[in-house]
């Protein structure tokens, strides 16, 4: 996708790759032109250097702040009006991310979404630096200024979205009768209450439990709470406590712990204890771009913000 606002700015834009400056200084002298030619008055974060205005306002909604979890639906554009990508009502629920935890791509939104309300739609253009500059691939060229409206639907605390997810995960066992089989029924013990992790043991094992530098083979399915998969793998090895040959959630290692060989066991384990926020990428297409960059986890891939996780694990070393 080629960055090209009016034919006669062409030329301006071009000369913006030589440096981080001169991009900067392009994309305000590009963003000015822009707005003047749409009759557009604008405001500048000086911080960030991206433009915002607003399409509604509603000064008595919730506001947003560092911490706090915002629900929004976008749209992304060029400064031409070409539709990159969009995610509106008709795609499904609101996308979400934390604040203030650096759980969102472009980086620039997580800094400038706090001039918004609950029910405002805002226009934030957003310079390189702010938006795709450092990615690779070529998904979306670097040099774009994004044109990014926002609607802001929900500000919500974390420990209530923790808290929900407590009742979904029991309404969950309740669903699927899990405190009535025979074998272990769900453990409600001190071990699990605190951390909210629920331990369910389908088949008994033999033999020693788990202890640091042994090597530990399982078997696994990974699904949500609508038990839909993220993920399986037979035969994954590691040695337990070290996390090589690579980390590993540490409710999945502790869950473990508690296995014999032979041994399988159901393990629900709230976001609080899993990948709580994760990651939010805009537009979710240039997500495995951005793992292979380094620039987020892998994890991000499969595991959306604030989710239940369930494993199914059988212990076959």
């Amino acid at each position: 996708m080629i960055r090209n606002i009016l034919i006669g700015l062409l030329g301006l834009l071009l000369l913006a790759c030589g440096s981080d400056d001169a991009v900067s200084t392009s994309a305000d002298d590009n963003i000015e032109a822009w707005l003047d030619t749409m009759n557009i008055s604008a405001s500048r974060d000086n911080d960030t250097g991206i433009y915002y205005y607003s399409d509604i306002l509603n000064p008595s909604g919730a506001s947003v702040s560092s911490g706090s979890v915002a629900a929004f639906y976008y749209t992304l554009s060029d400064l031409n009006g070409n539709v990159i990508a969009s995610h509106q009502r008709a795609n499904g629920d609101s996308l979400i991310f934390k604040v203030g935890a650096s759980a969102i791509y472009p980086v620039g939104i997580d800094a400038i979404i706090s001039v918004m309300r609950v029910g405002e739609t805002y226009n934030f253009i957003l310079p390189p630096e702010q938006a795709y500059q450092d990615l690779t691939s070529g998904a979306i060229n670097p040099n774009l200024i994004a044109h990014l409206q926002i609607e802001l639907v929900g500000v919500h605390n974390e420990t209530d979205l923790f808290a929900q997810e407590s009742v979904d995960i029991q309404q969950y066992i309740d669903d699927n009768y899990l405190d009535s089989l025979e074998l272990n029924p769900i453990d409600s013990t001190e071990l699990f209450s605190s951390s909210g992790i629920i331990y369910k043991r389908l088949r008994a094992g033999t033999g020693a439990l788990p202890t640091n530098g042994d090597t530990i083979i399982v078997d696994y399915t990974g699904r949500f709470l609508d038990d839909s998969s993220f993920g399986s793998d037979s035969g994954f090895e590691w040695v337990f406590g070290s996390n090589e040959p690579r980390e590993l959630l540490s409710a999945f290692e502790f869950g473990v712990s508690l296995m014999q060989t032979g041994e399988q066991a159901l393990f629900l384990i709230p976001s609080s204890q899993g990948y709580r926020e994760s990651a939010l990428v805009i537009p979710g297409f240039i997500t495995n771009d951005l793992i292979e960059d380094g620039i987020i986890p892998d994890y991000v891939s499969t595991i959306p913000p604030y989710q239940s996780l369930i494993f199914e694990i059988t212990r076959v070393d």
